[in-house]
């Protein structure tokens, strides 16, 4: 009788133990792979400097504010929500069309328009 008791106390105490335990529990921060996200950025910046031809000082410009926006998204609570994150990325790209001349920006909206269309027919 003496050892069953034992024994249900000992899995009762180690039970609740665990779950104290879990409790305080915190989730690890999301780790970013730096090289993955400054290859897509180049990607997407050889792809824009096809579209509207972009000076060396431009695609400089253009990368100092994709960098300045990727610390500013690590360090923000803010930009978790969807809300928030496409406030971000609005603010981004208003950042980046002023980097643009306005014939560079006309050439990237009459690209953007071509591929709207396309998708947007019915019939």
């Amino acid at each position: 009788m003496k050892k069953i008791i034992l024994a249900i106390a000992a899995i009762v105490t180690l039970t609740a133990g665990n779950t104290f335990a879990q409790r305080y529990n915190r989730p690890n921060p999301v780790v970013i792979d730096a090289r993955a996200d400054n290859a897509y950025e180049e990607f997407q910046i050889n792809k824009l400097d096809q579209i509207v031809k972009l000076s060396r000082k431009q695609e400089n410009q253009i990368k100092k504010i994709e960098n300045k926006y990727d610390r500013l998204a690590g360090k923000n609570k803010r930009f978790q929500t969807y809300q928030g994150m496409k406030r971000f990325e609005e603010e981004k790209q208003k950042e980046i069309l002023a980097v643009l001349t306005p014939a560079q920006r006309q050439r990237l909206f009459a690209y953007q328009h071509r591929f709207e269309n396309r998708y947007n027919r019915r019939g």
